[in-house]
């Protein structure tokens, strides 16, 4: 009774699983049922019509059973003659029929699949970027990528295994009934053999069940240390750890391989007991069928062995799509979790004006914390940044700088305080405009492995050839671009290896300027570039002074020295601000304390 209740709630839990993830297509999947009860229906009846075939070949009689009597009837009716000629006709209409009819329950059953794969990687993956910037953050590489293939393939799987589970139940009911027409004993005996052997087989089911889901784990792993790998490869080159990496992936490859051979043996196991099973009931249902029956018709013996053959071959493969369906349920699972969890964490837009910026920036007693357990970033944080100006803000690591950026960016909400633009709280102010008017640069380039043209433009639609020619310019980069053989059209390879540090800075820096911004924010934009590139990167700056309003955050002192304004942060409050000169003047000042000890 237990077995029966836990097997029922699996059973049940799937279905859900199912409903939930197919849910837009119930539609498709009724009618690839209702076919797939009519196809396996049609080939009952075409099985069945044998009895009299063989009937009238051996002494021109007919079938004494009920559906034998129903076929004749159905002559009757439509005032055919039921003879050996028209129901050989009959036996290949009936098959037609059903194979025209299977066909469009697996077409249906095909194009569902591929529409769920291609809607789902379309909202898993547009959602994934529309999703708060926290939860981004805790992601690790490959996961999405993983998602995107291994799972929803899996999950595609699925539904194919699901289908074909409906399939077999309803050629499983028809040879049943079939078997029914001829010795309800047999059946139902048969019937009863086929239904226990799921539950004899169940521990093999749970093994692959535990399998599976790990499985589905150790695939998330092995993306994300693959992609990891790959992007430390310099790294790991250059410190000679290539064994131990190599070592690890074994790891990872092996307990792949492990899981695999379980989840396949369990499956092989069931298969293979099963067939036995069958021919040894076959055998008994001889003896059964010859003792009983004096007369032993061997058409109608023929039937019920072919029936009793196919009750055992759909229990057999049954229990195949049902090993499937376990094996691939983590998978279906993991992705309906993972679309719930991104459902959920949808980047805030409430905002309803246009962006408008005349005067100023301004952070109003800002407070923010990564969490309850961690001590607060910023504390009752106020600055304002000019329009027109170019105010740097300096301190030590770890004080808050990038928060700031983060929160001018509108990736992160401050607990406490407004940030306002000309008076105007920037969460009021639609999203995509207020992004579109705020240019970012950071430490951490980030290039495609495509042209430069494509990196400036970057899915820009309103960047022209001449926005992009002219950003060249100000980013300092167009003569270098135009010494190329190729010029704008030069393939920069992944992440931009072909091209210097400075010169991938660069590009970045065109990029952003091609898309006008109102706002250029720097977070460390020159920290990792040598002397020769920051002068240029600084000059490219030093240009846009009174056109963009830039901000820019530095550890380079000489970046951040020819600014209209600098702020001081530490501790996560703000230490001091003034121009360069007037706290250059001021010897407790916390600048010139540092820019004294650079030199």
């Amino acid at each position: 009774m237990v077995v029966m209740q836990s097997a029922g709630k699996k059973i049940f839990g799937l279905f859900r699983l199912f409903g939930e993830a197919f849910g837009e297509f119930k539609w498709a999947v009724v009618a690839f049922t209702l076919l797939s009860f009519l196809s396996s229906v049609l080939e009952g009846i075409g099985i069945n019509a044998v009895i009299p075939l063989f009937s009238f070949l051996k002494n021109g009689a007919q079938g004494a059973d009920i559906v034998s009597r129903m076929i004749e009837k159905f002559f009757n009716y439509f005032i055919l003659p039921f003879n050996l000629q028209y129901l050989i006709l009959f036996i290949i209409t009936i098959f037609v029929i059903k194979t025209i009819v299977f066909f469009m329950a697996s077409f249906i059953a095909a194009k569902t699949v591929s529409e769920f794969a291609r809607r789902k990687r379309n909202l898993l993956f547009s959602q994934t970027f529309f999703a708060d910037w926290p939860y981004l953050t805790k992601h690790k590489l490959g996961y999405l990528d993983q998602i995107l293939t291994t799972y929803i393939n899996n999950s595609s799987a699925l539904f194919s295994h699901v289908s074909s589970l409906i399939i077999v139940t309803a050629n499983l009911l028809i040879y049943i009934i079939l078997a029914v027409n001829i010795s309800a004993i047999i059946a139902f005996a048969a019937f009863v053999l086929a239904l226990s052997s799921f539950y004899v087989f169940k521990p093999f089911f749970k093994k692959n069940e535990a399998a599976s889901s790990e499985m589905s784990v150790v695939f998330k792993d092995v993306a994300h240390f693959v992609n990891e790998s790959l992007l430390g490869v310099k790294t790991i080159k250059s410190i000679e750890v290539k064994d131990k990496i190599v070592e690890r992936a074994n790891s990872y490859f092996d307990r792949l391989k492990e899981l695999n051979v379980r989840i396949t043996l369990a499956s092989i196991l069931t298969n293979t007991l099963i067939q036995p099973i069958g021919l040894f009931f076959i055998m008994a249902a001889f003896l059964y069928f010859y003792r009983s029956d004096q007369s032993f018709n061997m058409a109608s013996f023929a039937v019920i062995v072919y029936a009793i053959n196919k009750i055992f071959t759909q229990a057999q493969q049954g229990q195949s799509f049902f090993h499937s369906v376990i094996s691939y349920e983590p998978y279906l699972r993991g992705a309906m979790q993972y679309e719930n969890e991104i459902l959920g964490r949808k980047e805030k837009d409430l905002g309803k004006r246009n962006f408008n910026f005349r005067d100023c920036l301004r952070f109003n007693n800002v407070h923010f914390a990564y969490g309850a357990s961690y001590g607060p970033v910023l504390k009752r944080v106020n600055f304002f940044i000019k329009k027109g100006e170019t105010t740097g803000l300096i301190g030590p690591s770890g004080v808050g700088k990038t928060t700031i950026v983060d929160l001018m960016l509108r990736l992160l909400d401050p607990q406490r305080g407004t940030i306002t633009l000309d008076g105007v709280d920037i969460y009021n102010i639609k999203l995509r405009e207020w992004r579109t008017n705020i240019g970012y640069v950071s430490q951490d380039i980030f290039l495609m492995n495509g042209t430069i043209e494509n990196n400036i433009k970057f899915y820009g639609e309103s960047v022209t050839d001449a926005d992009m020619i002219e950003a060249a310019r100000m980013a300092n980069i167009f003569d270098f671009i135009e010494s190329l053989p190729e010029k704008f059209k030069t393939l920069v390879g992944e992440r931009g290896i072909q091209l210097s540090v400075g010169q991938r800075q660069r590009v970045v820096l065109a990029r952003v300027l091609a898309r006008h911004p109102e706002i250029l924010l720097l977070d460390e934009a020159t920290s990792s570039l040598d002397n020769e590139s920051e002068i240029l990167i600084q000059k490219a700056i030093e240009n846009l002074r009174g056109r963009v309003t830039v901000f820019t955050i530095a550890h380079r002192l000489s970046t951040v020295v020819s600014a209209d304004r600098l702020i001081v942060l530490d501790n996560g409050r703000i230490l001091e601000e003034g121009s360069p000169r007037e706290l250059l003047a001021n010897q407790n000042s916390y600048f010139f304390r540092v820019y004294h000890a650079k030199k």
